[in-house]
């Protein structure tokens, strides 16, 4: 089953943008920090299920493991936190370790999704670009055509041109056909055409 990568990739940014109001509210030893985290991991299990990513077992497991410190248990992967200090305290060091490890779940996600929309990217400009050449771009992108009716178009375009049809093949291996027009409409868009 094939993701759309550029929705993937925005929530998973959003997921990611929210580490750094957690990390804050563990510095001020705020209360709410652990309910944050909490809701937190099950935001990001909830989009990891939604795009079948397997790695939604890793973040069941830190949710697991957040429970389980909560519970005054410790594995060996909190041999970094000192065991001086109150309960509260380990225990809020412990959580702070596992949304680390949240982030590096959902980092890893993002970079390797992100290196396949940068391929999907390079090759949509060369393609926009040669189409440019070819005077093939603007009767269609001038055209009476709604915004998604001429980024179809074109796509159909692409594809019945024989020096482009490889470029949008490639595409297609990197990104699916909604992300496909995402990019090239962004494209067009960062382009000015």
């Amino acid at each position: 089953m094939q993701i759309i990568v550029t929705s993937f990739l925005d929530e998973l940014y959003g997921l990611m943008s929210r580490v750094p109001d957690l990390a804050s509210l563990y510095e001020k030893r705020d209360i709410s920090f652990i309910s944050g985290l909490r809701a937190w991991i099950l935001n990001c299990e909830g989009v990891l299920e939604k795009y079948h990513r397997p790695q939604v077992g890793d973040m069941a497991a830190l949710r697991s493991r957040l429970s389980a410190a909560a519970e005054g248990v410790s594995d060996s992967s909190f041999n970094q936190v000192s065991t001086s200090g109150s309960r509260r305290k380990i225990f809020h060091a412990q959580a702070a370790l596992l949304l680390s490890q949240g982030q590096g779940i959902l980092g890893s996600q993002f970079e390797f999704f992100s290196t396949r929309r940068e391929q999907a990217e390079k090759y949509t400009n060369q393609i926009l670009l040669i189409s440019l050449q070819k005077n093939t771009f603007y009767p269609i992108w001038n055209s009476a055509l709604t915004p998604s009716g001429k980024l179809n178009q074109l796509w159909q375009s692409f594809v019945s041109d024989a020096d482009l049809v490889q470029g949008t093949r490639q595409i297609l291996t990197f990104v699916g056909y909604p992300d496909a027009l995402r990019i090239m409409d962004e494209a067009i868009t960062s382009l000015h055409l």
